[in-house]
Protein backbone atom coordinates (compact mmCIF):
# COMPACT_ATOMS: atom_id res chain seq x y z
CA UNK A 1 0.00 0.00 0.00
CA UNK A 2 1.27 3.34 -1.01
CA UNK A 3 2.45 5.66 2.01
CA UNK A 4 -0.10 8.41 2.72
CA UNK A 5 -0.15 12.14 3.95
CA UNK A 6 -2.62 14.32 5.07
CA UNK A 7 -3.94 17.67 3.87
CA UNK A 8 -6.07 20.35 5.22
CA UNK A 9 -7.53 22.25 2.26
CA UNK A 10 -11.11 24.57 2.28
CA UNK A 11 -13.54 24.53 -0.40
CA UNK A 12 -16.63 26.35 -1.51
CA UNK A 13 -19.38 25.50 0.11
CA UNK A 14 -20.81 24.13 -2.91
CA UNK A 15 -17.95 22.59 -4.07
CA UNK A 16 -17.86 20.45 -0.85
CA UNK A 17 -21.22 19.44 -1.49
CA UNK A 18 -20.60 18.33 -4.64
CA UNK A 19 -17.75 16.11 -4.02
CA UNK A 20 -20.05 14.73 -0.84
CA UNK A 21 -22.80 13.78 -3.13
CA UNK A 22 -20.47 12.28 -5.29
CA UNK A 23 -18.21 10.11 -3.06
CA UNK A 24 -21.65 8.85 -1.55
CA UNK A 25 -22.91 8.14 -5.61
CA UNK A 26 -19.97 6.28 -6.22
CA UNK A 27 -19.93 4.48 -2.73
CA UNK A 28 -16.28 5.88 -2.10
CA UNK A 29 -14.51 7.46 0.47
CA UNK A 30 -13.87 11.38 -0.24
CA UNK A 31 -10.35 10.81 -0.33
CA UNK A 32 -10.73 8.37 -3.54
CA UNK A 33 -12.55 10.84 -5.26
CA UNK A 34 -10.12 13.93 -4.51
CA UNK A 35 -6.74 11.21 -5.26
CA UNK A 36 -8.46 10.23 -8.63
CA UNK A 37 -9.58 13.81 -9.88
CA UNK A 38 -5.76 15.65 -8.60
CA UNK A 39 -4.40 12.61 -10.45
CA UNK A 40 -6.08 13.24 -13.67
CA UNK A 41 -5.48 17.06 -13.09
CA UNK A 42 -2.04 17.02 -12.38
CA UNK A 43 -1.52 14.49 -15.59
CA UNK A 44 -3.28 16.73 -17.61
CA UNK A 45 -1.15 19.53 -16.35
CA UNK A 46 1.91 17.83 -17.05
CA UNK A 47 0.71 17.56 -20.61
CA UNK A 48 0.24 20.72 -20.88
CA UNK A 49 3.48 21.78 -19.88
CA UNK A 50 5.21 19.51 -22.04
CA UNK A 51 2.89 20.59 -25.19
CA UNK A 52 4.16 24.02 -24.39
CA UNK A 53 7.67 23.15 -24.42
CA UNK A 54 7.19 20.98 -27.47
CA UNK A 55 5.55 24.09 -28.97
CA UNK A 56 8.78 26.75 -28.17
CA UNK A 57 10.84 24.48 -29.40
CA UNK A 58 9.11 23.91 -32.51
CA UNK A 59 8.55 28.05 -33.15
CA UNK A 60 12.62 28.29 -31.88
CA UNK A 61 13.55 25.71 -34.72
CA UNK A 62 11.30 27.25 -37.53
CA UNK A 63 9.97 30.59 -36.52
CA UNK A 64 7.58 32.08 -34.46
CA UNK A 65 3.80 32.95 -35.87
CA UNK A 66 3.39 36.45 -37.10
CA UNK A 67 0.41 38.39 -35.18
CA UNK A 68 -2.48 37.65 -38.14
CA UNK A 69 -1.18 34.04 -37.81
CA UNK A 70 -2.22 34.05 -34.13
CA UNK A 71 -5.57 35.56 -34.69
CA UNK A 72 -6.54 33.41 -37.30
CA UNK A 73 -5.38 30.69 -35.07
CA UNK A 74 -7.51 32.13 -32.34
CA UNK A 75 -10.76 32.55 -34.11
CA UNK A 76 -10.42 28.62 -35.33
CA UNK A 77 -10.33 27.75 -31.72
CA UNK A 78 -12.85 30.50 -30.76
CA UNK A 79 -15.11 28.78 -33.10
CA UNK A 80 -14.55 25.34 -31.90
CA UNK A 81 -15.03 25.83 -27.98
CA UNK A 82 -17.38 28.84 -28.02
CA UNK A 83 -15.81 30.78 -26.04
CA UNK A 84 -13.01 33.73 -26.89
CA UNK A 85 -9.38 33.69 -26.54
CA UNK A 86 -9.69 35.66 -23.10
CA UNK A 87 -11.66 33.89 -21.97
CA UNK A 88 -10.09 30.69 -21.79
CA UNK A 89 -6.59 32.49 -21.01
CA UNK A 90 -8.43 33.41 -17.30
CA UNK A 91 -9.95 30.50 -16.69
Amino acid sequence: MAEKVKFSVSLDAALGTALRECAAAEDEQISAVISRALEQYLGNRRLLREGQRAMEEYFDEYGWPTPGEMAEADARIDALFGETSEERRSA
